[in-house]
């Protein structure tokens, strides 16, 4: 575990999960770390056996799974999985350079780390509170718009640290932490469209796949973010960031605008997501289906559950040797490993991302059996 806090370095160093004085001899190896999540997750099961419900007489499971195949058939159903999908993908996407500039531009301390982090659960905490009080019956597209605005002002913020106008560790915690409240927006607002298509007795199993889209998705944006930084040499190494050049400085800004224009751009998955409960029930009550695009989520679905759980068993399993690999998300653990697995990677990734917003939401256009209008995002 690297410690970056100042009082443990000498004054006149720097470095950031580097130098062996960061480092504590005691320690806790990732493999022990991943153990331990696991007992207590096993002790929270428990609690599972304090639940009372009425019993009630369950359908055959092939009945039950030909329904529920049914109804994710249903375009409000896979329409709104997509949405998850795709937005947490885009969304997620962030600035793989900003931990080492954090340190040496900003000197960010353990203590400040910590202190972020906590600020980001709360932000999510009081978020969702803020949205169950007071936007219950406002629009669903609005309000990933107002959120989606919202991050985009404190990540162009970022800008005032790149050049140096105003470089502050306490600055740059109360602008991250913004982000935290768009990906409450983003959960909510999927699990508000599902509350309505699922039907009764498959609330649990459609919460599970909604969840499951939005979370399996992570690795794949961590692959994103830091195959960026291979268009952007001078912030892959700490040492070329501390130089703080014009070049430097411009490379950075640059990234930052990709990454900023990446996430602005899951906005274009809006018109898969209805405004609100009564355009949801409408869209159910027509009925459209599709077994295309039934399958196509299913099988989305399942390539990125395999992929996510084999970045998790190969860096849990060996993290110092599996953990870098840049096809998993990581730096590199070479100089001389190739990133064409992970270009490969991040292109389909993207392709997939476009290209299924684009035959949903754009292609009836493109055809002529619609007319564009700024009303489908709003």
């Amino acid at each position: 575990v690297a410690r970056v806090d100042p009082i443990l370095l000498n004054v006149t160093d720097w470095c950031h999960e580097k130098c062996p004085r960061s480092t504590f001899s005691w320690d806790l190896p990732t493999p022990r770390f991943s153990v331990g999540i696991f007992l207590v997750i096993v002790v929270t099961i428990t609690l599972i056996f304090r639940l009372k419900e009425d019993k009630v007489e369950a359908l055959p499971r092939r009945d039950f799974l030909l329904q529920f195949w049914s109804q994710l058939k249903r375009k409000a159903a896979w329409q709104t999985i997509l949405y998850g999908i795709i937005s947490h993908t885009l969304f997620g996407v962030h600035n793989a350079a900003k931990p080492n500039a954090n340190f040496a531009w900003l000197e960010l301390s353990t203590f400040q780390q910590q202190v972020m982090q906590i600020s980001e659960k709360m932000a999510l905490f009081f978020g969702l509170q803020f949205v169950r009080r007071y936007a219950l019956n406002f629009s669903w597209r609005k309000m990933v718009i107002l959120g989606s605005c919202v991050v985009l002002v404190f990540n162009a913020s970022y800008f005032l640290i790149i050049y140096n106008v105003w470089r502050n560790s306490w600055f740059y915690m109360a602008t991250d932490v913004s982000t935290s409240f768009m990906y409450t927006l983003n959960i909510f607002v999927n699990l508000a469209c599902m509350v309505e298509v699922a039907q009764p007795g498959y609330e649990a199993i459609t919460y599970s796949l909604i969840t499951t889209a939005s979370n399996v998705v992570r690795p794949l944006s961590a692959v994103i973010s830091y195959q960026l930084l291979a268009f952007f040499p001078l912030l892959n190494e700490q040492e070329s960031i501390k130089t703080d050049t014009p070049q430097v400085r411009h490379q950075f800004a640059a990234l930052q605008t990709l990454v900023i224009f990446l996430n602005i751009s899951s906005l274009l998955t809006l018109p898969l997501i209805p405004r609100q409960k009564v355009e949801t029930r409408e869209l159910v009550a027509r009925g459209e289906k599709s077994q295309f695009w039934g399958k196509f989520v299913i099988l989305s679905l399942l390539s990125f559950l395999v992929y996510s759980s084999v970045v998790t068993f190969m860096t849990v399993i060996d993290y110092e040797s599996y953990g870098c690999l840049k096809v998993l998300g990581g730096e590199g653990c070479t100089e001389n490993e190739s990133s064409l697995p992970a270009l490969f990677l991040v292109s389909t990734i993207l392709l997939y991302c476009y290209l299924t917003t684009f035959f949903i939401a754009f292609w009836p256009i493109a055809k002529g059996a619609d007319e564009f209008s700024w009303k489908m995002f709003v």
